[in-house]
């Protein structure tokens, strides 16, 4: 019983550390998207932007 237990709670340490790198890989690139976002939002508001398409009224 106690090697299956041992077992069992190494499997769910590693099924933890998984997931926590996935998370953390996850949020790394979520931050490195946000930084891009706010490093090209400036250059952006610089690019003439199309006015929308007038709309037919009647």
């Amino acid at each position: 019983m106690t090697e299956e237990f041992t077992a069992f709670l190494i499997f769910i340490l590693a099924c933890s550390a998984f997931l926590i790198g996935l998370m953390a890989n996850y949020a790394r690139r979520i931050n490195r998207l946000r930084a891009m976002v706010d490093r090209f939002s400036p250059v952006h508001e610089l690019v003439p932007q199309r006015a929308p398409a007038p709309r037919k009224r009647g």
